[in-house]
Protein backbone atom coordinates (compact mmCIF):
# COMPACT_ATOMS: atom_id res chain seq x y z
CA UNK A 1 0.00 0.00 0.00
CA UNK A 2 1.51 3.40 -1.40
CA UNK A 3 0.85 6.41 -0.17
CA UNK A 4 0.01 7.44 -3.18
CA UNK A 5 -3.09 4.80 -3.16
CA UNK A 6 -4.26 6.33 -0.14
CA UNK A 7 -4.13 10.07 -1.74
CA UNK A 8 -6.47 8.33 -4.94
CA UNK A 9 -8.32 6.80 -2.08
CA UNK A 10 -8.98 9.56 -0.43
CA UNK A 11 -9.78 11.78 -3.39
CA UNK A 12 -12.69 9.03 -4.50
CA UNK A 13 -13.99 9.67 -1.19
CA UNK A 14 -14.08 13.38 -1.24
CA UNK A 15 -15.99 12.75 -4.93
CA UNK A 16 -18.21 10.51 -3.02
CA UNK A 17 -18.82 12.94 -0.52
CA UNK A 18 -19.73 15.62 -3.32
CA UNK A 19 -22.36 13.32 -5.31
CA UNK A 20 -23.72 12.35 -2.21
CA UNK A 21 -24.15 15.97 -0.79
CA UNK A 22 -25.65 17.06 -3.94
CA UNK A 23 -28.13 13.93 -3.17
CA UNK A 24 -28.94 15.67 0.19
CA UNK A 25 -29.27 19.22 -1.22
CA UNK A 26 -31.79 17.75 -3.99
CA UNK A 27 -34.32 15.66 -1.48
CA UNK A 28 -37.09 17.37 0.12
CA UNK A 29 -39.37 14.98 0.92
CA UNK A 30 -39.18 12.39 3.88
CA UNK A 31 -38.03 9.20 2.58
CA UNK A 32 -35.52 6.44 3.58
CA UNK A 33 -33.54 7.27 0.73
CA UNK A 34 -32.30 10.59 1.94
CA UNK A 35 -30.72 9.11 5.34
CA UNK A 36 -30.32 5.29 3.91
CA UNK A 37 -28.44 6.37 0.89
CA UNK A 38 -27.17 10.17 0.88
CA UNK A 39 -26.03 10.72 3.93
CA UNK A 40 -25.06 7.62 4.28
CA UNK A 41 -22.44 7.73 1.24
CA UNK A 42 -21.69 11.24 2.54
CA UNK A 43 -20.86 9.75 5.85
CA UNK A 44 -19.09 7.09 4.19
CA UNK A 45 -16.92 9.68 2.02
CA UNK A 46 -16.00 11.51 5.18
CA UNK A 47 -15.05 8.41 7.27
CA UNK A 48 -12.94 7.25 4.03
CA UNK A 49 -11.19 10.18 3.47
CA UNK A 50 -10.32 10.17 7.35
CA UNK A 51 -9.35 6.37 7.11
CA UNK A 52 -7.02 6.79 4.28
CA UNK A 53 -5.34 10.29 5.85
CA UNK A 54 -5.25 8.77 9.38
CA UNK A 55 -1.84 9.49 9.39
CA UNK A 56 -1.82 12.31 9.19
CA UNK A 57 -4.06 13.31 11.36
CA UNK A 58 -2.99 10.70 14.01
CA UNK A 59 -6.13 9.01 14.56
CA UNK A 60 -6.93 5.65 14.08
CA UNK A 61 -10.75 5.23 12.61
CA UNK A 62 -10.87 1.81 11.32
CA UNK A 63 -14.09 0.94 13.54
CA UNK A 64 -15.64 3.69 12.31
CA UNK A 65 -14.97 2.93 8.90
CA UNK A 66 -15.37 -0.50 9.14
CA UNK A 67 -19.46 0.83 10.38
CA UNK A 68 -20.03 3.28 7.57
CA UNK A 69 -18.43 0.67 4.83
CA UNK A 70 -20.89 -2.19 6.25
CA UNK A 71 -23.85 0.49 6.21
CA UNK A 72 -22.50 1.25 2.55
CA UNK A 73 -22.63 -1.82 1.27
CA UNK A 74 -26.06 -3.11 2.71
CA UNK A 75 -28.39 -0.07 3.55
CA UNK A 76 -28.15 1.82 0.35
CA UNK A 77 -30.27 -0.14 -2.32
CA UNK A 78 -32.72 -1.58 0.48
CA UNK A 79 -33.77 2.38 0.98
CA UNK A 80 -33.61 3.06 -2.13
CA UNK A 81 -36.35 0.16 -3.15
CA UNK A 82 -38.09 0.73 0.01
CA UNK A 83 -39.02 4.19 -1.38
CA UNK A 84 -39.87 2.88 -4.55
CA UNK A 85 -42.55 0.55 -3.79
CA UNK A 86 -43.83 2.89 -1.17
CA UNK A 87 -47.26 2.17 -2.37
CA UNK A 88 -46.86 -1.49 -1.38
CA UNK A 89 -46.04 -1.54 2.35
CA UNK A 90 -45.43 -5.32 2.99
CA UNK A 91 -42.99 -4.79 0.03
CA UNK A 92 -41.36 -1.86 1.12
CA UNK A 93 -40.58 -3.50 4.52
CA UNK A 94 -39.60 -6.27 3.19
CA UNK A 95 -36.94 -4.28 1.16
CA UNK A 96 -36.05 -2.98 4.58
CA UNK A 97 -35.50 -6.06 5.96
CA UNK A 98 -32.92 -6.90 3.45
CA UNK A 99 -30.80 -4.68 4.33
CA UNK A 100 -30.94 -4.17 8.16
CA UNK A 101 -30.70 -8.04 8.94
CA UNK A 102 -27.08 -8.01 6.53
CA UNK A 103 -25.68 -4.88 8.39
CA UNK A 104 -26.30 -6.19 11.49
CA UNK A 105 -24.83 -9.46 11.52
CA UNK A 106 -21.87 -7.10 10.03
CA UNK A 107 -22.02 -4.92 13.33
CA UNK A 108 -22.03 -7.67 15.27
CA UNK A 109 -18.43 -9.09 14.00
CA UNK A 110 -20.75 -11.84 11.90
CA UNK A 111 -20.77 -10.44 8.46
CA UNK A 112 -22.29 -13.30 6.00
CA UNK A 113 -20.83 -12.31 2.78
CA UNK A 114 -22.84 -14.67 0.54
CA UNK A 115 -25.90 -13.78 2.83
CA UNK A 116 -24.75 -10.00 1.98
CA UNK A 117 -24.46 -10.24 -1.73
CA UNK A 118 -27.63 -12.23 -2.39
CA UNK A 119 -29.70 -9.67 -0.51
CA UNK A 120 -27.79 -7.31 -2.81
CA UNK A 121 -28.44 -9.34 -5.65
CA UNK A 122 -32.06 -9.47 -5.10
CA UNK A 123 -32.58 -5.84 -4.15
CA UNK A 124 -30.84 -4.68 -7.83
CA UNK A 125 -33.09 -7.22 -9.65
CA UNK A 126 -36.04 -5.58 -7.98
CA UNK A 127 -34.79 -2.08 -8.97
CA UNK A 128 -34.84 -3.50 -12.79
CA UNK A 129 -38.56 -4.66 -12.34
CA UNK A 130 -39.34 -1.22 -11.35
CA UNK A 131 -37.32 0.27 -13.76
CA UNK A 132 -38.86 -1.68 -16.45
CA UNK A 133 -42.57 -1.92 -15.00
CA UNK A 134 -42.21 2.04 -14.62
CA UNK A 135 -39.83 3.58 -17.46
CA UNK A 136 -37.16 4.60 -15.47
CA UNK A 137 -33.99 5.24 -17.36
CA UNK A 138 -32.05 5.94 -14.14
CA UNK A 139 -33.10 3.02 -12.09
CA UNK A 140 -31.12 0.63 -15.15
CA UNK A 141 -27.87 3.16 -14.74
CA UNK A 142 -28.60 2.52 -10.71
CA UNK A 143 -28.70 -0.98 -10.86
CA UNK A 144 -25.45 -1.42 -12.95
CA UNK A 145 -23.85 1.45 -10.96
CA UNK A 146 -24.61 -0.94 -7.99
CA UNK A 147 -23.29 -4.40 -9.64
CA UNK A 148 -20.28 -2.15 -10.70
CA UNK A 149 -20.01 -1.37 -6.57
CA UNK A 150 -20.56 -4.29 -5.27
CA UNK A 151 -19.72 -7.11 -7.50
CA UNK A 152 -17.46 -5.97 -10.03
CA UNK A 153 -14.85 -4.23 -7.89
CA UNK A 154 -11.18 -5.69 -7.90
CA UNK A 155 -9.90 -6.37 -4.95
CA UNK A 156 -6.96 -4.52 -6.20
CA UNK A 157 -8.12 -0.97 -6.51
CA UNK A 158 -11.40 -1.55 -4.26
CA UNK A 159 -10.46 1.65 -2.02
CA UNK A 160 -10.29 3.69 -4.90
CA UNK A 161 -12.97 1.78 -7.76
CA UNK A 162 -15.57 1.04 -4.86
CA UNK A 163 -16.47 5.47 -3.51
CA UNK A 164 -16.27 6.07 -7.37
CA UNK A 165 -18.53 3.52 -7.81
CA UNK A 166 -21.00 4.51 -4.87
CA UNK A 167 -20.74 8.14 -6.39
CA UNK A 168 -22.13 7.04 -9.66
CA UNK A 169 -24.96 5.00 -7.96
CA UNK A 170 -25.89 8.17 -5.93
CA UNK A 171 -25.97 9.98 -8.76
CA UNK A 172 -28.11 8.16 -11.08
CA UNK A 173 -30.29 7.34 -7.77
CA UNK A 174 -31.57 10.57 -7.25
CA UNK A 175 -32.11 10.78 -10.89
CA UNK A 176 -34.71 7.76 -10.71
CA UNK A 177 -37.24 10.41 -8.53
CA UNK A 178 -37.39 12.83 -11.20
CA UNK A 179 -40.82 13.55 -13.53
CA UNK A 180 -40.72 11.09 -15.90
CA UNK A 181 -43.27 11.63 -19.20
CA UNK A 182 -44.03 8.46 -21.19
CA UNK A 183 -44.90 9.47 -25.01
CA UNK A 184 -48.49 9.65 -25.68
Amino acid sequence: MSDNDDINASIAHVVLCCVAGQGLGRMHSKSFTHPGMHANFFIHGILGFMHYQSGRFNKDIKSAYAISYAASRYLALPCLNADLYRGDAALSTLHLASGLIPFALALGGKDDQNLGNLLIACNIVSLCVYSHKNERQYGWYTAGAGVLAYFITTTVAKKITYPLCLALMDYCAYRVFHIHFTAA
